[in-house]
């Protein structure tokens, strides 16, 4: 028995071991070291071409992506493990590539360097996850066991040498090399816990350095629990066109609320700390169905008794927030929880990331519920230091309005007849900003004008908040899905009328409210195909089939499309190089040869609109006996006589003989 292959199957058992600990499966783990074991017998193993190798790890490349896809494993940790599902596949991968150098029989008796190596990746990949207890430790000891295997398995793998004689060696030796793999074992200690404690801060570094498109995406949208003045500019420069929101409707959905802030301070908005949890309800009200599976979880949050619903079917790619519309009743989610805030703003820790959650809005607004009046004096608060000159403006403007509907209608005319629109304001240096916009007028976006309405409201008696989200109203001709990009993002005030209720203010002038211009057939196209694999996707993790199939049309239809395709083309280039390899071997020839060869393909053309053709295998002699004219059987003898002629003057005067012949014979009307 091989003690090299010994070594690598235990190498192999400690990556399985690592990999079922941390991800708490068993079935992968257990089947590759069985697998593993009958690599012992060398009649199963096979030698593997180079060409083999490469269609196997490419086959098994995309059988792995297709299961990450697909169907990404479930942890039940924190978040915050950089590519967790994506390394869980990954070290799957890797486990059977080395699993298929066990079997590969060119190995013999030594195993590739490279075996040790995918197994560290292995254990980094499989590292890729937050731990708690004795899991930590138990990976500790794998690694440092596979750690001796690599060497031993390195010191077994080398030539035998010639044994030489013994030298006696001197003891400061031995403790120097003491010193050096003490230093290193300290180091890597050091190292590991320092990276184990900082975890968190390394895991957010690099997704601001390597995914800044992603980085803290909620919070430079204003979704965070503070939304600074300006926050979210960024938002608007940086993947502008991504999609964060896909709604599913019948009707428009308009705007969708992601955070709602009650206190202004130091160009700052803040929203109040504290959360409830929805009530969850066993069954919807009557006449109310959800379109997605069936196994989540109905949260109402309001009255919810009306005759005509609307469904908003919403595919979100902010974790965490639950975008609605302004009083929402009823959520439809595969949550065990949702929370809300004073401001019915909704969030949830547990929702399940790649999953939609519907809304049920009912098409004919619900009476308001009434507002305690402490919740409302909360949302008259106004910083301590406000500029006389804007209390001024707020009496000018609100001059001769009675009513919180006349002064809504009045400030939302003001903004947008008084004021322009253009993202981006530059604020003199020690001045507020807010102040600064309301009296100087300058041009800005959609968070001045929302906070600016706020504070004069709030100087006028009117209890208002201010809030983000997206504006949905872009269309997807192909699939009919509502969209909202990255450039959706948009500021706006919710108002108390006493009559009304809440009411959505919208002061950011026309030119600044969110455009709904669709793009391109084309980009349109491709994301209506993207948002159908990711509809896929859920119905397969969910187990309905019947909605899988349905969903799976387009992709199964792109896919043998795409199948078609490569073996179109790959025949292409094999008919196209198989046609310049012959024509480079008959450029070889000689050039009487070649000449003679041209003749052939004529005559044997000019047979076969008669139905005369020749036999595969069939020689030239033979053929000719078939001819029932005379003189065209002639003609092939000849030709067979003179391909295998040297280059002679002979052989030149055959060829313009067979020549003329050719052209007699095409002359006739009946050659055979």
């Amino acid at each position: 028995m091989n003690a090299q292959r010994t070594i690598a199957f235990t190498m192999l058992s400690l990556e399985c071991a690592a990999f079922s600990i941390l991800s708490e499966t068993l079935f992968f783990s257990f089947s590759v070291i069985l697998l593993s074991a009958l690599s012992y017998f060398p009649v199963l193993r096979y030698s593997f071409s180079r060409r083999q190798v490469f269609w196997i790890t490419s086959i098994m490349a995309m059988l792995f992506i297709v299961k990450y896809v697909l169907y990404q494993h479930d942890f039940t940790l924190d978040r915050l493990a950089i590519r967790t599902p994506l390394a869980y596949a990954a070290a799957q991968f890797v486990i059977t590539v080395q699993l298929r150098q066990l079997f590969d029989s060119h190995f013999e008796p030594f195993l590739p360097a490279s075996f040790p190596l995918l197994g560290i990746i292995v254990f980094i990949l499989t590292g890729d996850i937050l731990v708690h207890g004795t899991k930590g430790l138990y990976y500790q000891v794998l690694v440092f066991g596979f750690a001796l295997l690599t060497g031993v398995f390195f010191q077994i793998g080398h030539a035998v040498r010639v044994p030489r004689e013994t030298e006696r060696a001197h003891w400061p030796v031995y403790v120097i090399r003491a010193c050096f793999f003490a230093t290193i074992w300290l180091l890597g200690w050091l190292t590991a816990t320092g990276m184990d404690r900082y975890e968190r801060e390394l895991d957010q570094l690099y997704y601001r350095l390597i995914e800044p498109r992603t980085a803290g995406l909620a919070s430079r949208a204003g979704f965070s629990t503070i939304s600074r003045l300006g926050s979210m500019t960024p938002h608007f420069d940086q993947g502008a066109d991504q999609i964060r929101l896909r709604v599913k409707s019948t009707d428009e959905p308009g705007y969708f609320r992601g955070r709602a802030f009650v206190q202004f301070l130091n160009s700052e908005w803040h929203s109040e700390v504290g959360a409830h949890n929805v009530p969850i309800i066993a069954l919807p009200p009557a006449g109310v169905h959800a379109s997605i599976p069936d196994n989540g979880t109905w949260f109402q949050l309001g009255q919810a008794k009306s005759s005509d619903w609307i469904e908003y079917q919403v595919w979100s790619q902010d974790p965490g927030h639950v975008f609605a519309p302004l009083n929402t009743p009823l959520v439809y989610a595969f949550a065990d929880s949702i929370q809300f805030d004073s401001q019915e703003v909704l969030t949830s820790r547990t929702m399940a990331s790649g999953f939609p959650y519907s809304i049920f809005y009912p098409r004919h607004q619900l009476p308001q519920r009434p507002e305690p009046d402490a919740a409302l004096q909360r949302l008259l608060q106004l910083p301590d230091q406000i500029h006389p000159e804007v209390k001024r403006l707020a009496e000018d403007v609100f001059a001769g309005c009675d009513t919180s509907a006349a002064k809504i209608q009045r400030i939302q005319a003001y903004f947008q007849n008084t004021y322009e629109y253009e993202l981006g304001i530059s604020v003199p240096y020690g001045e507020d900003a807010l102040t600064y916009f309301l009296l100087e007028k300058p041009a800005a976006h959609c968070e001045y004008f929302a906070s600016g309405t706020a504070v004069l409201l709030r100087l006028a008696g009117v209890p208002c908040r201010y809030v983000t989200g997206y504006v949905v109203r872009e269309r997807n001709e192909y699939d009919q899905y509502w969209v909202a990009r990255s450039r959706h993002a948009h500021a706006w005030v919710e108002a108390w009328d006493e009559t009304r209720g809440w009411v959505t203010v919208e002061s950011t002038p026309f030119a600044g409210q969110p455009e709904f211009i669709t793009p391109g057939s084309t980009r349109q196209y491709w994301e209506s195909v993207m948002g159908q694999f990711s509809r896929l996707k859920m119905a397969i993790q969910q187990g309905q089939w019947i909605l899988a199939m349905s969903e799976a049309q387009l992709p199964l239809l792109l896919l043998a499309g795409g199948v078609v395709l490569w073996f179109l083309i790959r025949w292409v280039i094999r008919l196209v190089s198989g046609q310049l390899r012959a024509r480079a071997e008959f450029l070889e020839n000689p050039l009487h040869i070649q000449e003679l060869h041209r003749l052939l393909i004529q005559m044997d053309h000019l047979l076969a609109r008669k139905q005369v053709v020749r036999q595969p295998g069939e020689t030239l002699m033979q053929f000719s006996r078939r001819i029932p004219d005379q003189k065209i059987a002639e003609w092939y003898q000849t030709y067979a006589s003179s391909r295998f002629m040297p280059e002679t003057e002979l052989v030149h005067e055959q060829i313009d003989r067979l020549h003329l012949q050719l052209q007699e014979i095409r002359s006739q009307k009946t050659p055979a």
